[in-house]
């Protein structure tokens, strides 16, 4: 768990913050390459090495015509141990640089985790109260990288826990995307609110739904999250559930209230359709028990669920689709009905046979 979380939420850091130098998979190239890959896979006594070669340890990671800011530190705090972390500030190396997108050291030991990192590098003089430039304060790092402690050193130190980034991003969206159970509860009595919107529309309870943590999402309806929010496209947490294939959280969802029947506007498609086209009958059962409408189309095109499961040739779900209610005869945008489209299709014979008697 630890690891997943390290690993989403450096991504989360480094997407959102938009850095225009790449990480590599398979190791840095350029200059300054071989600390950088000794950083990050080597040991101390490797990197010295280099450095008795004359090798600056002050440089930065370049891409190929200008500098990313990301020193050997920001690289150090990424991995476990402090040894080369104590070496690289022992050898002047600014506990508070700063790489293109604003992101200390010290964010980055946060985010990844590390309690005995963000402990050393305060120890030397490393800024808690320091912003990247999406805006996030370091109890964003703290909250993903699941920092009890450290979150609630923050809050008392006075950072607000609904300080949001210029997109309206909070710590809260970030706890709860990284699964973080007891940082979400500590944000949540320190005030923290539930049904913060980004500029999108989506609400912490969306991270904790994409993330698929059913507890957080507990946890937040509990504290009063909307679990009727939508994006500014009409995108719900149901349609999020369904595309992640999570029937447990649909099917909670849905007993808090959920809406079955939303549009979303993007792709003019209700809980239903994403269900169908997902090939996941179960799921279609659990919609159309609980209100979904098995006839619901919506803008030109005009699609029934039912169109797009002869479509694709799903027969469990055009099964259920026509044990519901289904109506075979109506027309698409292209005046076409399932049916009609069934026989076009007549090579998928097991569906054509559904329609023999409709």
């Amino acid at each position: 768990k630890k690891s997943k979380t390290f690993w989403n939420k450096l991504f989360v850091i480094l997407a959102m913050a938009l850095l225009t130098w790449e990480l590599r998979a398979d190791g840095f190239s350029g200059e300054h390459a071989d600390l950088f890959n000794t950083v990050r896979w080597g040991t101390l006594q490797e990197l010295k090495s280099l450095v008795a070669q004359g090798k600056d340890i002050h440089g930065v990671l370049k891409v190929p015509s200008h500098a990313s800011g990301w020193t050997l530190l920001h690289e150090a705090c990424r991995r476990e141990g402090l040894d080369i972390i104590e070496y690289l500030v022992s050898k002047g190396l600014d506990v508070n640089a700063q790489d293109v997108a604003g992101v200390t050291p010290l964010m980055i030991a946060a985010a990844a985790g590390s309690s005995e990192g963000v402990q050393y590098l305060l120890s030397k003089g490393a800024d808690p109260f320091a912003k990247d430039k999406s805006g996030k304060t370091l109890l964003y790092y703290a909250a993903g990288g699941g920092l009890d402690w450290f979150v609630e050193d923050l809050i008392a130190a006075k950072i607000d826990p609904n300080a949001s980034t210029q997109s309206g991003w909070t710590p809260l969206h970030d706890a709860a995307l990284s699964g973080n159970k007891n940082v979400v509860e500590i944000l949540m009595s320190k005030g923290a609110d539930p049904n913060a919107s980004t500029q999108s529309g989506r609400t912490p309870l969306y991270s904790a739904v994409s993330d698929g943590n059913k507890n957080i999402v507990e946890i937040l309806i509990r504290k009063g999250a909307d679990v009727k929010a939508k994006t500014n496209r009409g995108y719900t947490l149901i349609h999020l559930a369904i595309e992640r294939h999570n029937t447990d959280l649909v099917q909670f969802l849905i007993q808090n209230g959920g809406d079955v029947n939303a549009e979303w506007l993007d792709y003019e498609v209700a809980p239903l359709h994403l269900a169908v086209k997902a090939n996941q009958p179960q799921i279609v059962l659990l919609l159309l028990t609980n209100g979904a409408l098995p006839n619901i189309h919506f803008g030109r095109e005009k699609n029934t669920p039912l169109h797009i499961a002869v479509t694709f040739n799903f027969i469990e779900c055009a099964k259920i689709l026509l044990e519901y209610g289904a109506d075979p005869n109506i027309k698409d945008g292209f005046k076409e009905s399932p049916a009609e489209l069934a026989k076009r299709m007549g090579h998928r014979q097991h569906m054509s046979d559904l329609f023999k008697n409709k």
